[in-house]
């Protein structure tokens, strides 16, 4: 669609006449637009992604690696969307765009964002649902509309073709962008609707915890207090960064494990390794994959009960609460089963 009929569809929405515009005073390009359900183009891009990540877990592993990218926390202890600048809120929607463009391996487009199954889409992102804007050069092209919500730890993600009959009515902001309206969002292909967000752990803790761990003086001894305080949770290398504040995150969170540290205390740190994935999964925890761990407090079992493993001659169990435990098990070396931790 031209500029100029760009600016038509635009002009005919800025009045503030009351009631329902009819269909012949829309502009010809409008009543071009096909339904959803008719939208050949729409669903080739649908399935395109839907072929490439099915489960919708890479998209949503590149909304939260965007999002704590932003938030910088090795550098700046930052976790709260909160807590970013106005500008910096505004660079999330372009690091998004960036980072889903590298992920999924997208050809830039001639006019908007992408080129996906040979068809123009324009990408947009938004913390709050319904809060996408819409620039005058996107109007009746497809947009894949992007939305999070670390709070509540969920995603969506949706194409919809952008058509100014569900758009807001006044001039739209400084740069002319509108938001939808929801008669519109009811007309969105949902590709994933109210998926899981990987967790911002530190987002989630209870505050007097986050107070106790960044209390310590030194990285190691944040990130002993994290594995200490936080057990039986998947801690993600971007949780270990931001606590550490040091480059050498990782290598703290596998000293976390030797009895001078938290060993002593009868607590183990299991990263992604081949034998502390079995702990994990004969323990009953979460399974960390590449670049994450979790820690559990261990004491010695009596016989070989199915949630026990070897380990130092002996087998051993999770821990009661308040039980007394000796030092915890040494945890071996043994093979990576993705990238180095």
């Amino acid at each position: 669609m031209s500029d100029a009929a760009g600016e038509l569809l635009f002009d005919l929405f800025d009045d503030p006449a009351p009631g329902p515009v009819e269909q012949d005073d829309l502009h010809p390009a409008v009543e071009d637009l096909p339904e959803p359900n008719e939208d050949h183009e729409l669903q080739d891009v649908a399935e395109w992604f839907l072929r490439r990540d099915p489960s919708g877990e890479q998209f949503a592993s590149v909304l939260r690696d965007s999002l704590d990218q932003v938030l910088d926390g090795p550098r700046t202890m930052r976790f709260r969307y909160a807590d970013l600048r106005k500008t910096e809120k505004t660079h999330v929607g372009t690091i998004v765009e960036i980072n889903l463009g590298k992920a999924f391996d997208l050809a830039d487009g001639s006019e908007m964002d992408y080129r996906i199954a040979d068809h123009e889409v324009d990408c947009k992102y938004s913390m709050f649902m319904g809060g996408w804007e819409l620039p005058l050069e996107s109007l009746g092209h497809l947009v894949l509309l992007t939305w999070t919500d670390d709070q509540a730890s969920l995603w969506s993600a949706g194409l919809w073709r952008v058509d100014p009959r569900y758009l807001g009515r006044g001039a739209g902001n400084r740069d002319r962008k509108k938001k939808m309206l929801k008669s519109g969002q009811e007309r969105i292909r949902w590709l994933w609707q109210n998926g899981d967000l990987p967790e911002n752990l530190l987002l989630h803790l209870p505050g007097s915890v986050v107070e106790r761990i960044f209390t310590h003086r030194n990285g190691q001894q944040r990130i002993n207090e994290l594995f200490r305080s936080v057990q039986g949770r998947i801690i993600r290398r971007d949780v270990v960064l931001t606590v550490a504040q040091q480059k050498d995150g990782p290598r703290r969170a596998r000293m976390a494990r030797e009895e001078r540290y938290l060993g002593g205390e009868g607590i183990i740190v299991l990263g992604h390794y081949e034998w502390d994935v079995a702990v994990a999964r004969t323990l009953g925890l979460p399974e960390p994959s590449s670049g994450e761990w979790v820690s559990a407090r261990v004491a010695p079992a009596d016989g070989a009960d199915p949630a026990t493993f070897e380990a130092d001659g002996a087998r051993w169990r999770l821990a009661e609460p308040e039980e007394w435990v000796p030092s915890a098990p040494r945890v071996p070396r043994s093979r990576s089963l993705g990238d180095p931790d």
